[in-house]
């Protein structure tokens, strides 16, 4: 039993703080995580967009210098004429409003990494810009602005009937208010429309006149990268202390910028693919250490081990005191047991030379002296029986109380029980019922029982006064043997019925007024009747007195642990 609280002291005083401190301080750690992890991302998203919004920014301005160019030309001829000098021209095509195609090569030799069909290309332009609409529904109303560019173009085609590739070519055209001092109201005067054709490192810009004919202008793609890259970071923003990379989609790194601080060497933190017409491309940023420090594990890991340390100190403090208790309560059990060792030997030969004194004063037939030497031996016998409950609760406290079953007859038992107390009772005026029906034979430990019946019996002759009955039977009940124990008198509470077996518990104090004892009998009592594998209760139904039922088993079993 001492075991068994020990170890529920110890989950409800350390493993279960220790617990809860432990789910608590993860939860914290989590959540803080979370939290710098969330703000981490939108800062980084805001770093990305930026940066995006820069690269697309430039291509529109490029956008605009190249329709600047050809601003006040009438057809796409005269507009390849003049795009042809830009420094960034590869090559300059035009397409005429009857089909007829015309190239111009231009100052810089690039191949594109793909193969280029003019033709084809420029009819499929100059199809795509005649079917998405007249040009003045590319006005933006919103006077928030608008994207920069537009896709005219499928995203996929069809290859079979189930499967689906990414087109090749991309088409995007230039959408108008995207600046503040352009018109945003639509107008019926024809316009040209202007966009980008781009593939895999490759740029074409195009143009539609009113007339219907197409110019278009190969760029070379290193001399954009580097005009581009070369606004990185944005105007004006300071440097990120990470390190930002663009590359293309298939992760071949294009260009790198930041101070590249320590920890910026890791895999990136956040994607984002750039927008169109600069979708084939994707920039990641990877943090550096000192962006997003974690100054929230310090104060969580502070708390958490404080609160470790204040368990741990309550919790030894508190089984120190409790071992110390338990080692002055094992002093005092101890010290008792070695006591009521001591006082049974005395009494052993006080009993002895009284029972020897009787017989001599029996033989010479002195009345009174064979009646003052029955009182002696009488409370001689009370005194035995105390010392004998005091060693069995020391024994029962140490976990040592033990029993020793061997064949006995319940009925002889009871009987000697009453004839030992029926002196007593019949001088305080008990009338004394005994009704035997017990087995032969049962296996049980003769002087445990006697000392259970004792510990009953003395009860009633303490406070069964005011009915001065007791009845004492026995009854067998198939595989158990029933010893009842009952007295006439004010009874036992309901709410007492149970607390009456705890150690040193007294009834109401009327009841306790000029009774003496040690209050374990009843303690005692119950755990010799555990012990036999049976029990000791209080008969709720009898409303008379008290009645107490010992219920055992006939047969031997295996005592409870």
């Amino acid at each position: 039993m001492l075991r068994r609280r020990s170890t529920v002291l110890f989950i409800v005083l350390v493993a279960l703080p220790l617990a809860l401190l432990a789910w608590l301080g993860t939860y914290l750690m989590r959540d803080a995580a979370k939290r710098t992890d969330a703000s981490m991302q939108a800062i980084l998203a805001e770093r990305l967009s930026s940066a995006d919004h820069q690269i697309v920014h430039d291509l529109r301005q490029l956008t605009d210098e190249l329709d600047e160019i050809s601003t006040g030309a009438a057809n796409a001829a005269t507009a390849s004429a003049g795009l042809i000098q830009h420094p960034w021209t590869a090559r300059a095509w035009s397409l005429d409003a009857s089909g007829k195609l015309n190239e111009l090569p231009g100052k810089n030799a690039f191949e594109p990494p793909v193969e280029l069909q003019p033709m084809e290309l420029l009819t499929e332009l100059r199809t795509r810009a005649l079917s998405f609409g007249p040009a003045a529904e590319l006005i933006v109303a919103d006077p928030r602005g608008g994207p920069p560019f537009q896709r005219i173009s499928p995203n996929f085609i069809a290859t079979s009937n189930t499967e689906r590739r990414k087109a090749p070519w991309q088409t995007f055209q230039k959408l108008g208010g995207y600046h503040i001092h352009e018109i945003t109201t639509p107008s019926s005067t024809p316009r040209t429309v202007s966009g980008w054709h781009v593939a895999e490192q490759t740029f074409i810009y195009w143009k539609k006149f009113p007339d219907g004919s197409l110019s278009g202008l190969l760029l070379d793609t290193h001399r954009l990268m580097q005009g581009l890259f070369a606004r990185l970071p944005h105007p004006g923003l300071e440097v990120p202390p990470g390190r930002m990379m663009l590359a293309s989609l298939r992760g071949v790194p294009l260009h790198q910028w930041g101070k590249r601080l320590e920890g910026s060497e890791r895999p990136p933190a956040a994607h984002r693919a750039c927008s169109e017409p600069l979708s084939q491309w994707e920039l990641a940023y990877t943090s550096a250490d000192e962006e997003f420090p974690k100054p929230y594990l310090f104060p969580i890991m502070l708390g958490m081990g404080s609160g470790v340390m204040l368990v741990i100190v309550l919790a030894w403090l508190y089984f120190h005191e409790s071992a110390r208790e338990l080692s002055v309560a094992q002093q005092r059990v101890t010290f008792v047991n070695q006591i009521s060792h001591e006082l049974k030997t005395p009494l052993t030969n006080i009993r002895l030379y009284a029972e020897m004194a009787a017989h001599r004063a029996e033989s010479s037939g002195d009345a009174t002296m064979k009646r003052q030497l029955s009182v002696v031996e009488t409370e001689t016998s009370r005194l035995d029986r105390l010392i004998q409950n005091v060693l069995n609760y020391a024994r029962q406290q140490r976990d040592k109380l033990t029993i020793s079953p061997k064949p006995v007859s319940i009925d002889d038992i009871a009987t000697r029980a009453i004839e030992f107390w029926k002196p007593v009772l019949e001088a305080k005026g008990f009338e004394i019922h005994l009704d035997l029906h017990g087995p032969p034979v049962i296996h049980a430990d003769a002087d445990a029982i006697s000392q259970i019946l004792g510990n009953l019996l003395s009860n009633v002759e303490k406070y069964g006064l005011a009915g001065r009955y007791v009845g004492l039977r026995t009854e067998v009940d198939g595989s158990l043997v029933r010893i009842i124990v009952e007295a006439c008198g004010p009874g036992i509470p309901s709410g007492k019925r149970k607390a009456v077996f705890e150690p040193f518990e007294r009834l109401r104090s009327d009841l306790n007024e000029g009774v003496s004892g040690t209050g374990i009998g009843l303690t005692i009592s119950r755990e010799l009747a555990q012990l036999h594998g049976g029990k000791l209760v209080v008969c709720p139904q009898y409303r008379e007195g008290a009645r107490f039922i010992l219920t055992l088993p006939i047969q031997p079993t295996t005592p409870p642990s």
